[in-house]
């Protein structure tokens, strides 16, 4: 009895760690969520192995410390990690701590995308596209930017929704674009912000409106994407809204949030 308490006890103990290396984390002391996750990582759990890596990659609390960094995320991708082999991919990608090794990346990518990885799908969807190691293959592109879309990843969302507004890869649905441009754009993403406001002016896949595409053009701006702050400026030029729509406009863009996607793993530094 006295082991069994002692072996339901621990997981308890090693969640409450995380949970304290996480508040550490998130308040900005690194040195504590070290402390606090390194004694976890030590007996092999593999979520204090990811975030200790993290602390090493970008140098949090430690000195930076690459090698580091692959070793602590190889230990978690060896226990079925998905986003510990996404950041492996990551590195191999980039070229961090060794020479850029695309077809690395891509393997690294695929088993943390089969494993329901997000991030790992919409990477490897990119290589895919840009064809980096390989010729582009537009169709896995879209397959692989729908699973990432399909878990709310923005990015993977503007993407799908640019492929299948130009028909690149999957039949071209300027409806179904916009979809994927409005899931991308209420997470505040500039690029869908400034496509979706470039439609509703054109009429393109919604009804034209004129306050609306100003209204998402606005938000662009707000991100510093010079290119929508370039297009609204024209439409202001233009006077196809009167003063009080554009302060309108103006106020509800200001008090807008983009919508908060939950994380997939609340144990792990996003």
């Amino acid at each position: 009895m006295i082991a069994l308490a002692g072996a339901l006890a621990a997981p308890v103990a090693i969640a409450q760690d995380q949970d304290a290396g996480l508040r550490a984390f998130r308040r900005g002391d690194y040195e504590a969520a070290n402390r606090a996750w390194k004694a976890q990582a030590d007996q092999g759990d593999k979520n204090a192995e990811y975030n200790l890596g993290m602390l090493y990659m970008n140098g949090l609390g430690v000195t930076q410390d690459l090698d580091e960094a692959v070793r602590l995320f190889q230990l978690a991708a060896d226990q079925g990690h998905p986003q510990a082999a996404y950041r492996l991919g990551e590195m191999r990608e980039k070229g961090w701590g060794a020479a850029p090794n695309y077809g690395e990346a891509q393997r690294l990518y695929q088993l943390a995308a089969d494993a329901g990885d997000p991030d790992a799908a919409e990477k490897l969807a990119e290589l895919y596209e840009d064809g980096f190691g390989q010729e582009p293959d537009l169709k896995r592109a879209v397959f692989r930017y729908r699973q990432a879309a399909e878990q709310g990843l923005a990015e993977a969302q503007f993407r799908l929704g640019r492929l299948t507004e130009q028909g690149r890869g999957t039949p071209r649905d300027e409806a179904e674009a916009v979809k994927w441009y409005m899931a991308a754009a209420n997470q505040g993403n500039p690029q869908a912000e400034m496509r979706l406001g470039e439609l509703y002016l054109s009429g393109k896949g919604v009804p034209q409106d004129t306050k609306q595409g100003y209204f998402w053009l606005t938000l662009a701006t707000k991100q510093n994407l010079r290119a929508a702050e370039k297009q609204r400026d024209e439409l202001l030029k233009q006077k196809k809204l009167t003063f009080d729509e554009v302060s309108n406009l103006e106020s509800t863009a200001v008090r807008w949030k983009p919508k908060i996607v939950a994380a997939k793993n609340p144990l792990i530094i996003q």
